[in-house]
């Protein structure tokens, strides 16, 4: 393994430790939801191939098609809900224009 390698791959490992962290803790809910659907597509294409290598019989795309439907849910849930227990409603009571970061309604 070449030394870009694993510098990448750290890259990508600490990319999804900050996205968990911020899916968890309700920080920047619309740019979180937005960038995990681009980091999932950005590893399902490049790493991944698309889910190939494909053969005759093979139906197997990978999981990143339900890690992008899982955002789009979540967006779709985020919009229509309340959000009372997110770190987002802290941080707007300081600044009201982390709002259009924040929610996605």
């Amino acid at each position: 393994m070449s030394y870009l390698q694993i510098r990448l791959s750290c890259c990508i490992g600490i990319l999804e430790l900050l996205l968990g962290v911020a899916l968890i803790l309700g920080f920047a809910r619309k740019l979180t939801y937005l960038d995990g659907i681009e980091l999932t597509l950005a590893i399902w294409s490049i790493d991944e191939g698309f889910g190939g290598p494909y053969g005759p019989g093979s139906t197997d795309i990978g999981a990143a098609v339900i890690y992008v439907l899982v955002f789009l849910a979540l967006i779709a849930i985020d919009a229509t809900s309340t959000r009372k227990y997110c770190l987002d409603k802290f941080i707007e009571r300081r600044w009201k224009w982390w709002s259009r970061i924040a929610d996605v309604s």
